[in-house]
């Protein structure tokens, strides 16, 4: 069970005190191994959840950590309640897995060449274009972890509706 000390009411100051504790090389950003260290020493998280909460908190997909993404994570509801939800975070375990298989180039994006793969192997027979598009929601011609999330989302609740 990860330590859920933290208060969402945290002032901002000791927030980015915390995170330039952990941003060693004066990036701006946390890294894998930066956020990992803060999340395991600082909060208590295994190596298993912070692979997950590092795919969950990067939420533009650049493989790297922002104050914002990280401020925003600790002052959202959600902050542990995935993690002490075994059936919950086994779900987005196998979500984290299923897309490291298919972001086949390791950039942290599903790329329509990577979606058109994944469909194909799941015999799902949609229009790839139309597909791609719904699920980059920002527009930026890659489909980030959350993005992937909230498609697979949508998908189990069609299927469980339908």
């Amino acid at each position: 069970m990860a330590k859920s000390y933290f208060d969402p009411k945290t002032p901002d100051i000791v927030i980015k005190s915390l995170f330039q504790k952990y941003d060693t090389d004066n990036s701006g950003f946390l890294d894998r191994k930066e956020l990992s260290s803060l999340l395991e020493d600082d909060l208590g998280l295994t190596t298993r959840q912070v692979e997950v909460y590092f795919h969950l908190l990067d939420r533009d997909g650049n493989a790297k950590i922002s104050p914002d993404e990280l401020c925003t994570w600790l002052r959202s509801n959600e902050r542990f309640k995935m993690v002490n939800d075994k059936s919950r975070f086994y779900a987005v375990c196998k979500a984290v897995d299923m897309f490291k298989k298919y972001d086949k180039d390791g950039s942290q994006y599903i790329s329509f060449e990577e979606l058109k793969g994944l469909l194909f192997e799941h015999g799902r027979n949609i229009d790839v274009k139309s597909a791609f598009k719904s699920m980059d929601q920002d527009g930026n011609g890659k489909i980030s972890f959350p993005e992937f999330l909230k498609w697979l989302i949508s998908i189990f609740q069609h299927n469980d509706n339908g």
